[in-house]
């Protein structure tokens, strides 16, 4: 789809997907970028997905899709802790409503938000998940592992 890389893409569990597009990317690649998505997500799950809007509000977004849900903040700035609960509680609400709901978690800029959120998520699933979710669990804390630990900052981290 990103011929010259515009975006990250994870399958960070089956149900859960990381989308960050980079900062170099154009607004013109953005759109079809974005609309490559959109129709790649429609075709796979067609109306069990929900897009999690990280950064600040978008239009775009919104507009390409009425599945959106904007729960974002300010890039390189840790998020309230009323808006991490909501986030988490919102996913919890979409993945538990249906066995086959897909969540995509999408951010523009620096992808530390998908990490913040998976990091805070692996907590909510700490407290509340059952023994048939400890593959899914194992997945997010690899994914925060390998590819979060180095772009979050300290607050984040914590």
């Amino acid at each position: 789809m990103a011929e010259e890389s515009e975006f990250d893409l994870d399958y960070i569990t089956e149900r859960i997907i990381g989308i960050s597009f980079h900062q170099s990317c154009t607004e013109q690649t953005y759109q079809h970028n974005l609309h490559s998505i959109t129709q790649m997500l429609q075709s796979k799950h067609a109306d069990r997905y929900m897009v999690i809007n990280l950064t600040e509000r978008s239009d775009d977004l919104s507009r390409m899709n009425h599945r959106v849900v904007d729960l974002g903040w300010p890039e390189r700035h840790a998020p309230s802790l009323h808006l991490l609960c909501s986030v988490c509680k919102n996913m919890d609400r979409w993945l538990r409503a249906y066995s086959e709901n897909v969540l995509l978690l999408h951010c523009k800029g620096c992808k530390d938000r998908v990490g913040v959120v998976i990091s805070s998520y692996i907590q909510l699933a700490n407290v509340s998940t059952s023994d048939e979710h400890a593959l899914d669990l194992y997945s997010m804390k690899k994914f925060c592992r390998d590819k979060m630990v180095n772009l979050m900052t300290p607050s984040q981290k914590r």
